[in-house]
């Protein structure tokens, strides 16, 4: 069954809104001087944790269920990163092109031949509003968390892409 949603993320806001023909059914939050994410999508409700100094991991809580961690992501170089889940299944991010206007989840196989796009995001305005559209293939009780969690990794990769770039002025002057 496929499932398709809706995202808005307005400008100077930390809150990314998810919504399904028009009502809205999740969002994503982030607190102002915290990492971790507050995020709930139906009636799944996570906490992605992040960890470490230069070289993060995320563990993934699942706050109806005790915080158990349900899963977690580790990032790779190269604008990459890998969700693994408490059952063993495992999904790569990958953007599809250098702008991240478009970026997949991929359920992994024994075989390259075997992997299968689960999840395709795309960030279809950008200028005060940043919104796009998640079309999801996958039927099953994770789903959910694999649409919240690839949504936060692109949302990681471009909150790094800022600090990077504001660092970049503050040493250089540019």
């Amino acid at each position: 069954m496929a499932t398709n949603l809706h995202w808005v993320k307005q400008a100077f806001d930390r809150e990314i809104h998810i919504t399904e023909n028009g009502v809205e059914v999740g969002r994503l939050h982030r607190a102002v001087f915290d990492r971790d994410v507050d995020a709930a999508l139906h009636k799944t409700q996570l906490r992605f944790d992040v960890t470490g100094f230069l070289i993060n991991t995320v563990n993934i809580h699942d706050l109806a269920a005790d915080n158990r961690i349900v899963g977690t992501i580790t990032f790779h170089f190269g604008k990459r990163a890998e969700l693994t889940l408490e059952n063993g299944n495992i999904y790569t991010w990958k953007r599809q092109n250098i702008l991240m206007r478009q970026w997949i989840m991929i359920r992994e196989g024994v075989t390259d031949a075997d992997d299968k796009e689960v999840v395709n995001y795309s960030l279809t305005r950008q200028f005060f509003v940043q919104e796009g559209d998640m079309q999801a293939d996958l039927d099953s009780p994770e789903a959910d968390i694999v649409m919240l969690a690839g949504l936060f990794i692109r949302q990681y990769f471009q909150r790094r892409r800022r600090i990077a770039a504001g660092g970049a002025v503050a040493a250089f002057g540019v």
